[in-house]
């Protein structure tokens, strides 16, 4: 089975545009920080949403959850230069 193309996201504006334009649609990815294992994701556009599917943890807001994926400090600094996705459904 073919790998699936990842899509690259280079800053926390670009990651939240791309989920902004899924509306109130569903979007189930795989997150692929710099460093750090991959991990799965649940985005729900209507209540915009984002639950980590390994453990149901849903974070507060979309803003904490790119911060997540950044990895930011505490001054929202990100420490990361991309974050690569790849789209379940």
């Amino acid at each position: 089975m073919p790998e699936q193309e990842k899509i690259r996201l280079t800053t926390l504006d670009e990651f939240a545009q791309y989920l902004k334009n899924i509306g109130t649609g569903q979007l189930a990815f795989t997150a692929y920080p710099i460093s750090g294992n991959p991990e799965a994701f649940h985005y729900d556009g209507y209540e915009q949403l984002v639950t980590r599917v390994s453990d149901g943890k849903s974070f507060d807001n979309v803003e904490d959850f790119l911060c997540y994926a950044f990895q930011c400090d505490q001054e929202g600094y990100t420490h990361t230069e991309y974050v690569d996705i790849t789209v379940q459904s």
